[in-house]
């Protein structure tokens, strides 16, 4: 799957889309095919390493999405 991906804090230029592995769903959750994302104010200050609620990158940025349920573990 492709994710959009930062490896160091900065501003837009941080941002790559990449592949990455196919995350497996745990049991309560669902596995979206992502169709579209939205980036959040709230991403922007964490991209540029204001706000140190994830630590340190690389992460995943675009958690507002549309997407399609793949797979639910029940």
């Amino acid at each position: 799957m492709r994710a959009l991906t930062q490896h160091t804090f900065g501003g837009p230029e941080v941002l790559a889309v990449e592949d990455v592995p196919v995350p497996r769903p745990l049991p309560t959750e669902v596995l979206l095919r992502v169709r579209a994302i939205g980036l959040n104010p709230l991403e922007a200050r964490l991209r540029a390493g204001e706000f140190p609620l994830l630590g340190q990158p690389p992460f995943i940025l675009g958690w507002d999405v549309s997407g399609v349920v793949e797979e639910a573990v029940t």
